[in-house]
């Protein structure tokens, strides 16, 4: 039987094959701590046992990649990135939410289908390709980074031409803190894209929003470290926590 440390000496082995292949293609967008060098790096600080899970995600997120031709694994720092905005100095590096725990909280959420949900910093398009697999007729991507956008509309391209999914995904290129908010938007999603003052920003411009279209609303947030900025707009009546089996942050989840 493979031992542990077989078992994870052979997934990084699948992660370096992919990874070189993805490197060769967009050299340059990349991270220096890309999630292999972070995986031996918690070896070395955590031992096997602690990193087995978190192995077992990357192997997995590396997977979906490798099933549907994307390319949304490989980590960018915002500084990597060659375009101005007021807001990038608030702006967070490029990392996918992990696979397998999005889709489990997308299945226990049970939310409707039938409005528009909104990635909040959308990156590559990873959580847009997710929601897409979980029943959303209409995806929305907010990226203000338009080297992120390029990849993400071909990562949908691809996406969509290898699974004939029916539905409606559009990535935009602009600042989340001054993306109109439409009536019908109505589950919103980020991975702690930004900090306080852009996420005051958006938060004033849904409280807006609900004002002039009232209606019920989910946001779910992953890696909540400004869930005291959320809790100051009082637009929410309650949140909940979740937490999965190799997912780095837990998601918060809040409902009016």
């Amino acid at each position: 039987m493979e031992t542990m440390s077989e078992h994870i000496g052979r997934s990084l082995k699948i992660i370096i094959n992919h990874l070189s292949a993805k490197a060769q293609r967009r050299a340059g967008l990349y991270s220096r701590q890309n999630p292999l060098t972070w995986a031996f790096d918690s070896i070395k600080n955590r031992g096997l046992r602690e990193t087995f899970g978190s192995v077992v995600r990357v192997v997995v997120d590396v997977g979906f990649d490798m099933r549907y031709g994307t390319d949304t694994v490989r980590w960018v720092e915002i500084n990597a990135l060659s375009f101005e905005s007021e807001h990038k100095k608030d702006g967070s590096a490029y990392i996918p939410s992990p696979v397998n725990p999005l889709r489990t909280l997308l299945r226990k959420l049970s939310l409707p289908k039938d409005g528009v949900f909104i990635d909040l910093g959308s990156g590559k398009g990873r959580v847009l390709l997710i929601a897409a697999q979980s029943g959303f007729q209409r995806i929305i991507g907010v990226e203000f980074s338009p080297e992120l956008c390029e990849i993400a509309r071909e990562n949908v391209r691809v996406f969509l031409g290898k699974t004939q999914i029916n539905a409606q995904l559009e990535v935009i290129e602009t600042d989340a803190a001054t993306f109109p908010i439409d009536g019908e938007y109505n589950v919103f999603f980020m991975y702690s894209p930004f900090g306080k003052v852009v996420l005051a920003r958006f938060l004033a411009n849904l409280r807006s929003s609900l004002m002039r279209f009232p209606r019920k609303i989910c946001l779910i947030y992953n890696n909540p470290v400004d869930d005291e900025v959320i809790g100051g707009f009082k637009l929410f009546s309650a949140s909940r926590e979740f937490r999965f089996s190799g997912a780095p942050f837990p998601f918060r989840v809040y409902q009016n």
